[in-house]
């Protein structure tokens, strides 16, 4: 499927959000490293179509339809995806929503637990349900997705559930990761910045659909100032959650990892 290296060639990769974006773009760096991998997400019909490009392309890959808020839909489709690959040794969870931009006084609990239960609980189910599989497999690489709000909230208003879920992602990552050291499984999390997508769950950022020029993006009036002058592409995330996950980052653990174009660094 690609010359790139073969980092994943005995391992079975779920992604979650894996029906567009991030989520997609890493589904198909794993399968391009050769892994097996469970394409999730709530669009069945999106999922099933990334899954068979993966394999029209040459790799390994199939589709389940699972809403991360589930507890019972993620442990189902765990269940499926070890019947069909064998035990879970990569997990990497991009599901995730920016939700709306409503002052806290005005916030509803909807908006509230709209965010929190898709970003951070979310984040928290798939991980239970796929670290039996894990365990008994005897380790593996858990990637989470945070973003530049995990570690610092811009001005602005309206972003409250957003910038909570995402530190609350960011300390679980943490603390996961001290938790199951000792049994071979690494936690580390990649922290976006604004990243172009046509969508607006990867990123705090409101990114239009449909806008696929970065430099262009960043130029046509967002407030966001990105030192490096442009906004991040899905791959580079990608690339990103990979390192993590691969031997390559054999001893980190823990770590929360910006991919923000140096917006951070200001």
């Amino acid at each position: 499927m690609s010359t790139i290296a073969q980092r994943f060639i005995k391992d079975v990769a779920l992604v979650t959000g894996a029906g567009s974006g991030i989520g997609e773009a890493a589904a198909r760096r794993f399968a391009a490293e050769g892994a097996a991998v469970a394409v999730i997400d709530i669009n069945a019909t999106a999922a099933t179509q990334v899954a068979q490009s993966i394999v029209d392309a040459g790799g390994r890959a199939s589709a389940y339809s699972a809403d991360v808020r589930s507890a019972q839909s993620l442990d189902e489709a765990v269940a499926t995806i070890t019947k069909e690959y064998g035990e879970i040794t990569v997990v990497f969870t991009a599901a995730g929503v920016a939700g709306s931009k409503i002052p806290s006084h005005e916030l509803p609990d909807d908006a509230w637990f709209g965010v929190l239960d898709i970003n951070l609980t979310g984040t928290f189910f798939t991980i239970r349900a796929a670290l039996p599989s894990m365990l008994r497999g005897g380790g593996g690489s858990i990637v989470t997705c945070g973003s530049t709000s995990s570690f610092v909230a811009t001005l602005g208003g309206g972003m409250a559930p957003y910038r909570a879920s995402k530190g609350g992602v960011k300390m679980l990552t943490q603390t996961l990761a001290m938790e199951y050291a000792s049994k071979g499984i690494r936690v580390n999390c990649v922290c976006p910045g604004a990243v172009v997508t046509g969508l607006k769950q990867n990123t705090a950022t409101l990114v239009p659909a449909g806008v696929t020029d970065s430099a262009l993006q960043v130029a046509g009036g967002n407030k966001l100032t990105v030192p490096m002058g442009r906004y991040g592409e899905v791959n580079e995330i990608a690339s990103v959650a990979a390192f993590l996950a691969s031997s390559d980052a054999s001893y980190i653990t823990g770590q929360s990892l910006l991919v923000d174009g140096g917006v951070t660094a200001e």
